[in-house]
C-alpha cells in the first residue's frame, strides 16, 4: 500500500517500490491496483485477520489484540524482534499484521487464562514487549487503540514520572470523582492487566449440530451488519454473549436470582425478535449463524409434543386458512385503537405481553 498527493507521485511511488521489491522471490508477482473490484476484496482479507485468527482458537480461550508503533527506520529489525519474542513465549498461533507504512503492527494470539500457569506466561509476554517496544527501540505501546487495562500498568514507565503525572493532574480538571473510565488508563496496580478476566464459558450444543459454531465467537461485531434486529433489540452477537453469560451461571450454579432474571430478560429481545434467518453469518469470518442458536433455544422452550409445538406446526401446516382468519381479529385491533387511543392499547398490549407472553409487536 502506498499513497500520494497527485497520480504523478503516486505512480513514481509505486516505481520505487517496485524496484526494491525485484530483489525478493514473491509468491505471486508484484502487483499494484486502483481498481475498487480488486482492492475491495484485498481489504476484506485484512478485515477478516482478526476474527479468522480468533476463531481457530480453542474453545473457551481468549483472542487477545495490541498494537504498538516503531520508528519506520527500525522496523524491519523490530519485525523480526517481535516474532521472535511471541515465539519463544509459545504462541505458536499468533499473527502480527497491521499499517507497515505507519510502522504501526498488531498482533493477535489466543490465550487461556483458566490456570496460572497460563496467566504467568500471559504476564511474562506483556513485560518483554513492553522492554522490546519502550527500551530498545523507544517505541510506542499503543499507537492506534486505546490504552485499555492492557497496558494501563506500563504508562508510566513509558512516558515518565513527570508527563505520567501531568496526565493524571489534567484527567483531575475534568473527572475530579473518577467517574471516567477509572483504571482504564491511569491504574495504580502493576497487575491490573491480569486479574478480572472476562470469562468465555462454552454454550452446551452438540457438537454435531451447526450452532455449535457459536462457540467459536470471538464476539467482533462483524455479523451485526446483517442482523435485521440490532439497534431494535440485541445483536446476534449480543445474544451469544447472553447466552454465554446465561451458561456461566448454570455451570457455576453462583447468582440463581440472577439467571432467573436474565433467562426472563431474554425472552423478547434475545428469542422472540430473532429473526433466525441466518443473514448474520454471510458477514461472520466464522460463518457463524446465531439463528441456529435461536431454533435450539426456541426448541427447548416449546420441545415436540407440547401444547405450543403442536399449536405451531397446525398454524404451519394450514398458513393460508389461519391467515384469512386472522385479518377480522387485525380489525378488531385497529378499531379498538381507534376508540381507545394509542395509551390504552399499549398498556393493554403490555400487560398482554407481561401475563400472557404474547410479543410486544402484536
Amino acid at each position: 500500500e502506498t499513497k500520494a498527493r497527485t497520480r504523478e507521485e503516486l505512480e513514481q511511488n509505486i516505481s520505487v517500490i517496485e524496484e526494491c521489491l525485484k530483489t525478493f522471490s514473491t509468491y505471486i508477482p508484484v502487483h499494484f491496483t486502483d481498481r475498487p473490484e480488486e482492492y475491495s476484496k484485498y481489504w476484506a482479507i485484512r478485515s477478516g485477520i482478526f476474527p479468522s485468527v480468533g476463531g481457530t482458537r480453542q474453545p473457551g480461550t481468549t483472542c487477545l489484540i495490541e498494537d504498538v508503533a516503531f520508528h519506520i527506520e527500525d522496523l524491519p529489525e523490530a519485525t523480526a524482534d517481535l516474532q521472535q519474542l511471541i515465539a519463544r513465549h509459545g504462541y505458536d498461533d499468533a499473527c502480527i499484521y497491521g499499517h507497515a507504512l505507519e510502522g504501526n503492527y498488531h498482533f493477535i494470539l489466543n490465550q487461556s487464562f483458566s490456570t496460572d500457569a497460563e496467566v504467568k506466561r500471559y504476564e511474562d509476554l506483556m513485560n518483554d514487549v513492553k522492554t522490546l517496544v519502550v527500551d530498545k527501540y523507544d517505541g510506542s505501546l499503543k499507537a492506534e487503540h486505546g490504552t485499555g487495562r492492557n497496558m494501563a500498568p506500563f504508562v508510566k514507565y513509558e512516558w515518565g514520572e513527570a508527563a505520567f503525572e501531568t496526565m493524571k493532574a489534567v484527567k483531575q480538571l475534568f473527572d475530579p470523582k473518577g467517574l471516567l473510565n477509572p483504571g482504564v488508563i491511569f491504574n495504580d496496580d502493576p497487575q491490573c492487566h491480569i486479574k478480572n478476566f472476562k470469562p468465555l464459558p462454552l454454550i452446551p450444543i452438540d457438537e454435531a449440530s451447526p450452532a455449535e459454531k457459536v462457540n467459536k465467537c470471538i464476539e467482533c461485531g462483524f455479523c451485526e451488519v446483517n442482523c435485521l434486529s440490532c439497534g431494535f433489540t440485541l445483536s446476534s452477537r449480543q445474544r451469544i454473549v447472553l447466552q454465554r453469560e446465561i451458561s456461566r451461571l448454570k455451570q457455576s450454579g453462583t447468582a440463581p436470582e440472577r439467571l432467573s432474571l436474565l433467562e426472563k430478560q431474554y425472552r423478547y429481545p434475545g428469542n422472540q425478535t430473532c429473526a433466525g434467518d441466518g443473514l448474520c453469518s454471510m458477514s461472520c469470518p466464522m460463518n457463524i449463524n446465531t439463528g441456529d442458536l435461536t431454533h435450539i433455544i426456541r426448541q427447548e422452550i416449546l420441545p415436540k409434543g407440547s401444547l405450543g409445538y403442536k399449536a405451531g406446526n397446525f398454524v404451519a401446516n394450514h398458513f393460508a386458512g389461519v391467515k384469512s382468519s386472522l385479518r377480522p381479529v387485525l380489525s378488531l385491533a385497529n378499531f379498538g385503537h381507534s376508540v381507545l387511543g394509542t395509551k390504552a392499547m399499549s398498556s393493554i398490549t403490555k400487560g398482554m405481553h407481561n401475563v400472557l407472553g404474547v410479543p410486544l409487536w402484536t
